[in-house]
This record gives structure tokens, C-alpha cells and sequence, in this order.
């Protein structure tokens, strides 16, 4: 009798004491643990990503801070830049060195609590958004950009908070799994206002009859094909000129024409002045049209 042939790939079980971790505490103290203490250079300096909130170590070269063996550095300022993005201290970071830059960068390992199913543990919500606050604005400020702003950032933080809500850990990276259930969400919202711009609806159903169905909107290439990108470039024109005045929209026009000013000042019967100042409001409204998130 010829025996089955196995392939176990073989795993063993994982020691998070062997992760390069270190906290910072609210009295400004900066405790290395003592994997990540060994991996480091006699002197280090301390940078802070207040954005990204990641916590760089870089080799101090004999001139920044004397790394001690106990593995704990006083950083006041460390803690008080950690204190003003919003996170509440101590606050613990999981560092890995980047091969690109040399330096070890730590994220925050984010704050597990109790829920109340049993034996169930969820994540500080509040410390989450805080952390993660950068892909909100990055979702509101390049997609679904026909939805009204103030919409756009209600709708992706309703999706950010149903995102942990129903995130678990075998879905993988928590950061990638966010930033995709926000960007779903943006797009799914976004249909009504995107559809009133277009010839033909882009969440008229393409099939007929009960049951799920598939849209024109679902069938644009990806954002980065530049598909869904096209369409929004073409709403968010429309919708700036007509925020624009009658007289903006004429003096926008005719200087896309290639008149001049006195050209356009003599057609208009306006002084040159004025369309100086018109042009100017013009440039104003459209900084803040396209840069309001």
C-alpha cells in the first residue's frame, strides 16, 4: 500500500517578547525594550511623524542621545508632541527597521479594550481615528469629489467607525482593510451626485428584473486607471463654474479666448481695475473650491 506524500509547512508558535517594542509614558520617559535596545547604535536621535504618528530612532553618529543600558531615555518633548495629536500616554510603538532609510520606525500599537461579548476584545475607537485620521482625509480629498464636502467627511467617518466595528483579525491588515471599507463607502455615496452629471445615470441598472444588479458606475476602471477620475474632474468643473457669476464665467471665457484685457474691458465697459479685481476673486473661489478638504 503506497502512503500519502505531506508537504507540512511547520509553524511555530509566535513569541511577541521578540518584537522591537518601546512605550512612551506620560512622565516623558521613553522605555526601549530590551530586542530593540540591542539592535541599536551607542547613540541614537529621536524623531516623531506627527501625521503618520510613527516614532523614527535614528543612529545618532556619537552626537545624539547616549543610548543607556537600562533602555530608558528621558523625552519630555517626545511625550508632549505624542500628547498633542489627541493620544492619550502611554502610548506603545512596534518598530522594524526600514531597509531603505536605515532607521527603525515605530507605529503605535493601538489600544486594545474589553467589549462586552465574552472573551471578546476591541480596539480604543476614538484612539483609532486618531491614528488613522490621515486616510479620512486622504479618501475625502480625492474621491466621490461630486458629493457635497460636508457630506463627504460625514459619510467617511460613519464608514470609518462601521469599518472598526466590523473589522476582525483575520481580515488581514488592519490600515489596508480601513482605508478600502472608507473608499468603498465614498463611491457607493457618491452615485446619486455623480449620476445627475452625466448623460445617462451612472446607477441606472444595466440589467433588468429582481435581485442584485450591476451599474455603469460600477463598470469605470479603478481610480488610479483614471476612469472614476475622469468622470469627477468633469463634475467638479461644471460644479465650479457654475458657482461662478454670470460676469466671472463671461471675463473666464473670453480670456480663454486669448483677449486681452483692454479688449475684454472695452467689450464689457469696464474699467481694467475691475477686471483685475474680478480675476482675482475668480483665482480665490478656485483655490477654495478645489482645495476645501
Amino acid at each position: 500500500m503506497k502512503l500519502p506524500r505531506y508537504e507540512f509547512q511547520w509553524f511555530e508558535r509566535e513569541d511577541h517578547r521578540r518584537r522591537h517594542r518601546a512605550s512612551v509614558s506620560p512622565d516623558g520617559l521613553l522605555r526601549l525594550g530590551r530586542l530593540l535596545c540591542q539592535s541599536l547604535p551607542p547613540f541614537i536621535r529621536l524623531g516623531f511623524d506627527a501625521r503618520q504618528k510613527v516614532l523614527a530612532i535614528a543612529n545618532g553618529r556619537g552626537e545624539g542621545i547616549p543610548l543607556p543600558r537600562c533602555g530608558v531615555v528621558s523625552a519630555r518633548k517626545l511625550s508632549a508632541q505624542i500628547a498633542a495629536t489627541g493620544l492619550q500616554l502611554p502610548v506603545k510603538f512596534l518598530f522594524a527597521e526600514d531597509p531603505a532609510t536605515g532607521l527603525f520606525l515605530g507605529r503605535v500599537l493601538p489600544t486594545r479594550c474589553r467589549a462586552a461579548g465574552p472573551g471578546r476584545e476591541t480596539y480604543d475607537t476614538e484612539q483609532l481615528r486618531i491614528l488613522y485620521q490621515h486616510l479620512i482625509d486622504f479618501a475625502v480629498g480625492s474621491l466621490a469629489r461630486s458629493t457635497p464636502l460636508a457630506e463627504r467627511k460625514a459619510s467617511a467617518l460613519e464608514a470609518f467607525y462601521a469599518a472598526v466595528r466590523d473589522y476582525r483579525p483575520g481580515y488581514g491588515d488592519l490600515e489596508a482593510y480601513l482605508a478600502a471599507y472608507i473608499q468603498r463607502h465614498l463611491l457607493a455615496e457618491n452615485r446619486p451626485y455623480a449620476a445627475a452629471y452625466t448623460q445617462r445615470s451612472l446607477d441606472q441598472p444595466l440589467v433588468s428584473g429582481e435581485g442584485e444588479t450591476f451599474c455603469l458606475y460600477d463598470t469605470l476602471p479603478a481610480a488610479d486607471a483614471g476612469g472614476i477620475d475622469r468622470v469627477e474632474e468633469r463634475i467638479m468643473a461644471d460644479q465650479f463654474w457654475r458657482s461662478l457669476s454670470a460676469r466671472e464665467q463671461t471675463l473666464s471665457r473670453m480670456l480663454r479666448e486669448g483677449r486681452s484685457l483692454p479688449q475684454i474691458a472695452q467689450a464689457l465697459r469696464l474699467p481694467e481695475d475691475r477686471l483685475m479685481a474680478m480675476g482675482r476673486a475668480i483665482g480665490e473661489k478656485r483655490r477654495q473650491f478645489y482645495n476645501a478638504p
